[in-house]
């Protein structure tokens, strides 16, 4: 037991060991302050307790959260309140949503995301060198990341003075579009150690394997009166895709461990066995590209070297991909189709994406295509708007604050169904270029950091998961809308992006571990004895 203390002494700064040192206990807390503070307990409790005794569920969850927010700022740091919000974000918010039926609960991730961006705001406040003493040689290009975000954030500030937004529909979509960029500036203020990291990622891999037993259950109890869409996980009402993808950035996370010879092979091969029963339940056609492609980046080295090892992977994610497919025609295709054959079935799926003029007007479903393509042919928009857009939320429907300005005009039609359409009617070309420049810049530090030489195989690992993620992430904004107010799936991916800006800034850690015990092909630690 004492071992750890030991090693927390070992590296401790001088000014941290005069306070270890015995003899020197804290002094007890005023009577004053002591007083004070049951005080304000009981007051709180008895608040409380009045509002539950009036019945009212939202008013109470609302204050709950503002009793319970206003401390965790005052008291937790950023570096603490990361796993909180990834606990809360990942598992808690959208269960509650789902099962319970409280879109309230919405405002949980939202409401915590904004708690951790006004946490960092304080800290850099209250910090005089951020960790400038530490910075890498080539943190230019981490900087060049954020001056991209910056600018976008100006395109989306100067369409909000000159949009037509109501103050309820500002405040919404403000909600889920901004707060999450704090998980992006906290890693690039502040320098993360690696085993804080490690400890995210294992999260990562852990969540993913709360969601078997709920996808099970939501399978085989709720779809028959919910529908396909009700295969979700702990990721909230139609939220399938963003399942899928955590899934798979938990799936390539653990492969580039085991490319870097960090974790044996078992642990892999189980992650992907879990990971692909996931999948399997819940369907997801973005999969036959996400996973593929996953797979190709990470192993891109080994599968290319040489012929046989190519023909072995191609075997390999054909095997995976038909089974996939197999299993989703017999669950979800298999009904209600006119098409017979495997080739008439692919081309039916893939012609409603592309398809321009594929409009249900009496449902307002419309393809991906479509959703571009109204944007492109509106005789309304002037140049002013095709630049900067129409204002935040513009495209946007809300059951509570209704209809943007455009998406008015469309009546039932929902022409923002997807990221890129969301963001070209909102911050016009603009603002969209800006927003993609956010992952072109880091889409390229993750590839250069990565084929640099002398990085621990812990952070090359990390790095390259986040930058195959971030290319995943970019495709969704033809698929969903998911990455443009959906906190989830935001998290995940600023956190992706977060950890290659973390990385590049700060260089290699203080205390580096040893390269050539990281390197060992069949004899990494796994992953609770790396974390430990």
């Amino acid at each position: 037991m004492s071992f750890f203390p030991q090693k927390l002494r070992l590296n401790a700064t001088p000014a941290q060991a005069v306070r270890a040192r015995p003899g020197k206990a804290k002094q007890g807390m005023p009577g004053l302050s002591a007083f004070l503070l049951i005080l304000g307990g009981l007051a709180t409790a008895l608040v409380l307790g009045m509002v539950i005794a009036l019945g009212e569920i939202q008013l109470t969850v609302v204050l709950t959260g503002a009793l319970i927010f206003i401390p965790i700022l005052l008291l937790v740091s950023t570096k603490k309140l990361m796993p909180i919000l990834f606990f809360a974000v990942f598992f808690i918010s959208g269960a509650v949503q789902f099962f319970f039926e409280m879109r309230l609960a919405t405002w949980m991730a939202s409401g915590l995301s904004a708690l951790f961006f006004a946490r960092a705001i304080l800290e850099v406040s209250l910090s005089n060198r951020l960790g400038s003493d530490h910075l890498g040689a080539h943190s230019q290009g981490a900087t060049r990341v954020i001056v991209a975000v910056w600018i976008y954030l100006a395109f989306y500030a100067f369409s909000i003075f000159l949009g037509h937004a109501t103050t309820g529909q500002l405040i919404s979509t403000l909600r889920f579009c901004l707060p999450m960029f704090g998980v992006l500036f906290a890693m690039y203020w502040f320098e993360w150690s690696d085993k804080r990291l490690l400890l995210l990622w294992s999260m990562v891999v852990v969540i993913t394997f709360m969601q078997l037993p709920l996808v099970v259950y939501q399978h085989f109890f709720m779809i028959s009166n919910l529908g396909w869409d009700s295969v979700v996980g702990s990721f909230g009402a139609n939220m399938s895709p963003v399942l899928v993808l955590f899934t798979v950035a938990a799936m390539l996370y653990m492969l580039a461990r085991w490319v870097r010879g960090i974790s044996p092979l078992w642990q892999v091969v189980f992650v992907f066995v879990i990971g692909l029963a996931i999948i399997l339940l819940g369907e997801v056609k973005a999969v036959f590209l996400w996973l593929p492609l996953g797979v190709f980046w990470i192993l891109r080295r080994r599968v290319m070297k040489n012929i046989m090892a190519f023909i072995v992977f191609v075997a390999l994610m054909s095997v995976i991909s038909s089974g996939i497919f197999m299993t989703y025609h017999a669950l979800y295709w298999g009904e209600g189709t006119k098409t017979e054959t495997t080739e008439d079935k692919v081309n039916t799926l893939g012609a409603y994406a592309v398809d321009p003029n594929n409009i249900n007007y009496v449902t307002g479903e419309v393809s991906r295509a479509a959703t571009l393509a109204f944007w492109y042919n509106d005789p309304a928009l002037t140049i002013q708007e095709r630049l900067i857009g129409s204002g935040p939320g513009a495209s946007a429907v809300s059951p509570t604050v209704g209809r943007g300005v455009v998406a008015a005009r469309y009546r039932t039609l929902q022409i923002g169904s997807t990221g890129m359409a969301t963001l070209l009617w909102d911050v016009g070309i603009l603002g969209t270029l800006a927003y993609l420049s956010i992952f072109v810049l880091g889409i390229r530090l993750g590839i250069r950091y990565v084929a640099r030489s002398g990085e621990s195989a812990e952070r090359l690992a990390m790095a390259d998961t986040s930058t195959v993620m971030l290319m995943l992430f970019v495709s969704t904004l033809v698929y969903n809308r998911t990455l443009i107010d959906e906190p989830a799936m935001q998290l995940v991916c600023y956190f992706c992006l977060g950890c290659i800006v973390q990385f590049v800034r700060f260089g290699q850690p203080a205390n580096p571990v040893d390269k050539a015990a990281e390197t060992l092909p069949d004899k990494g630690k796994n992953l609770r004895e790396v974390i430990a």
